[in-house]
C-alpha cells in the first residue's frame, strides 16, 4: 500500500508542473476482486486418489492516466498490481508498469498514425495478434505467476505502430520487441522480434461485411548461438470476413496458414506446415424479446503434429498458438493450448431482469490428430507447469475426445460502476483420457466470484 501511494504521488509531482501544457488529462482505472475455487485440473492423475484443489482471493489493481498534449499528441501511462491476498513476497507488492506509450496523429500527414511504446492492442478476434495473450499464463514479474497465471491482466508488447486511415480501408503496421536478448554488445544473437501487417475494410453495404488480411512473422533466435545461426521463424497469413445477412444474424469466418522453420534444438529444423479455421455464428432469437435472447456457436480447429521425427524431414504440422486470446476463464482455456484441437461451443445468453445477463455454454473438445498410446497428454496447470496424464487408448473406442465443459456465468450491472460476477464450470474428461474401459478420470471444476469497480 505504501508503495501504491508513493506512485500515486509522484504522478501528481510530475503531472503538475506539466500542468498548463497539457490540454485534457483523465485518470481511471479499476480494482477488481476475485474469489477462486479450483479443483482436480490434473483430472485425478495422483495415484493415491486425492484430488488437488485451490481456494483464494485475487485483487487486480490498475491507473491509468492519458494526456492529450498539443495538438494530435497524447501520452498514455498505466501502473498494475496484482496479487493473492496475504501473500507475503516482494512480488506481491510490485506496481509494475503496464501501459507506457505515445500516439502522433496526422503524423507527417493526416491519414498517418503511430503510436510508440507498451501498448495494448489487438486484431479481429484475437485468434492470432492479442497484446493479452496468450491468456493461460502470466509474467514472471506479476505476483500471479506459479499462483493463478490464468487469472493474469498484466501484458502488453513493446512496439511501434503505424496505422493508416484510408477510410473504409485501414492498414497497420506493427514491429513488436518480444524479447531483446542480450542488451550489450555481444557475440550472439538471442533476440525475438514480432512483425506484421494488418489490413481491414469495411464495405458500408447493408450487410456491414468487413474484410480483414495479415501478415504476421515471428523470428525467435533465443535458443540460438553465434550471428547468423538459423532461427525459428512463424510466418503467418491469413484472412478474416464478417458478414450480417440479416439484423439479427452475424456470421465470420477466419483462417490462416502457418509456414516458417521448427527449432527442434541441436541446430535440427523442420519446415512449418500448419493451418487454423474457426468459424462464429451469432443470432438474436426471434422470441421472448423482452429477455433480448441470443445463441451463439462457435467452431475452431487447429493442426497438430504426431510425427516423432526427430531430424528435418517431413515437416512439422502443430499450430503455434502465438498470442491468441480466446476463451478466458474456460477450465479447457487453462489445460489446452490452442493446438492440435477441435473446438465445438454453442452459448445461450439473455437478460432475465434488468441488469442481469445470464450465460450458459456448451463446449466439446477433441484431438486434431491422435496421440501414441505411449504418449502422454501435458495439461497446463494453473501454478505453471505441467501434468502429464497418460490416456487410455482402446483400439476399438474413440481416443481423440479431450472432454466436455459446462459453464454457468451471471454478470449483474450493480451500479455504472460496480459490476459482480460469477460463473461455474465443470469439464469432464473424454476418451483420450479414460483408464479403462469402465472407468474414466475425474472432472476439474470451478468456482469464479468477482466484484469489479471502475472509476
Amino acid at each position: 500500500m505504501k508503495k501504491i501511494l508513493l506512485s500515486l504521488l509522484a504522478v501528481a509531482l510530475i503531472a503538475m508542473p506539466a500542468y498548463a501544457s497539457v490540454q485534457n488529462i483523465k485518470v481511471s482505472g479499476d480494482v477488481e476482486s476475485t474469489y477462486l475455487y479450483r479443483t482436480n485440473f490434473d483430472l485425478g492423475r495422483d495415484t493415491a486418489g486425492s484430488d488437488e484443489y485451490q481456494s483464494l482471493f485475487l485483487t487486480h489493481t490498475r491507473l491509468r492516466v492519458d494526456a492529450d498534449l498539443t495538438d494530435n499528441v497524447a501520452a498514455t501511462v498505466a501502473l498494475i498490481n496484482e496479487r493473492a491476498w496475504n501473500v507475503n513476497d516482494s512480488a506481491s507488492s510490485d506496481i509494475d508498469l503496464n501501459l507506457a506509450y505515445v500516439t502522433l496523429r496526422e503524423m507527417l500527414y493526416s491519414p498517418l498514425t503511430v503510436v510508440i511504446g507498451r501498448q495494448d492492442f489487438r486484431y479481429g478476434n484475437s485468434l492470432i495478434i492479442d497484446s493479452r495473450g496468450p491468456n493461460n499464463s502470466a509474467p514472471t514479474d506479476s505476483a500471479l505467476d506459479s499462483i493463478a497465471e490464468d487469472m493474469s491482466k498484466q501484458s502488453a508488447f513493446d512496439a511501434i505502430r503505424a496505422i493508416l486511415d484510408y477510410n473504409p480501408l485501414t492498414v497497420e503496421l506493427a514491429l513488436v520487441e518480444l524479447n531483446p536478448g542480450h542488451t550489450g554488445l555481444a557475440t550472439t544473437e538471442d533476440d525475438a522480434k514480432l512483425y506484421g501487417i494488418n489490413a481491414s475494410y469495411e464495405f458500408g453495404d447493408d450487410m456491414d461485411s468487413v474484410m480483414e488480411a495479415y501478415i504476421w512473422k515471428k523470428i525467435d533466435k533465443t535458443a540460438q548461438g553465434t550471428l547468423g545461426d538459423k532461427a525459428d521463424i512463424t510466418l503467418v497469413k491469413g484472412l478474416r470476413g464478417s458478414i450480417s445477412p440479416t439484423e439479427r444474424l452475424n456470421l465470420q469466418l477466419e483462417w490462416a496458414m502457418q509456414t516458417g522453420n521448427k527449432d527442434l534444438g541441436s541446430s535440427i529444423f523442420r519446415k512449418r506446415r500448419a493451418h487454423i479455421v474457426q468459424a462464429l455464428a451469432s443470432f438474436q432469437l426471434p422470441l421472448l424479446e423482452d429477455y433480448s435472447p441470443v445463441a451463439m456457436y462457435s467452431f475452431t480447429k487447429a493442426t497438430g503434429d504426431n510425427s516423432m521425427e526427430t531430424d528435418d524431414s517431413g515437416y512439422y504440422t502443430a499450430w503455434d498458438p502465438l498470442y491468441e486470446n480466446q476463451a478466458g476463464g474456460k477450465i479447457y482455456n487453462t489445460l489446452f493450448n490452442m493446438s492440435n484441437f477441435i473446438l465445438h461451443e454453442v452459448t445461450l445468453s439473455a437478460v432475465p431482469i434488468e441488469d442481469l445477463t445470464a450465460k450458459v455454454s456448451l463446449a466439446s473438445l477433441w484431438l486434431e490428430r491422435q496421440y501414441d498410446a505411449d504418449n502422454q497428454m501435458a495439461l497446463n496447470q494453473p501454478d505453471s507447469g505441467t501434468a502429464g496424464v497418460t490416456g487410455y487408448i482402446d483400439s476399438k473406442a474413440d481416443a481423440s475426445h479431450l472432454g466436455k465443459e459446462f459453464d454457468i456465468g451471471l454478470t449483474y450491472d450493480y451500479t455504472e460502476d460496480v459490476q459482480l460476477g460469477a460463473n461455474i464450470g465443470w469439464f469432464f474428461p473424454g476418451s483420450v483420457f479414460r483408464l479403462s474401459d469402465s472407468e474414466n478420470r475425474n472432472a476439474a471444476k470451478q468456482f469464479l466470484l468477482n466484484c469489479l469497480v471502475k472509476f
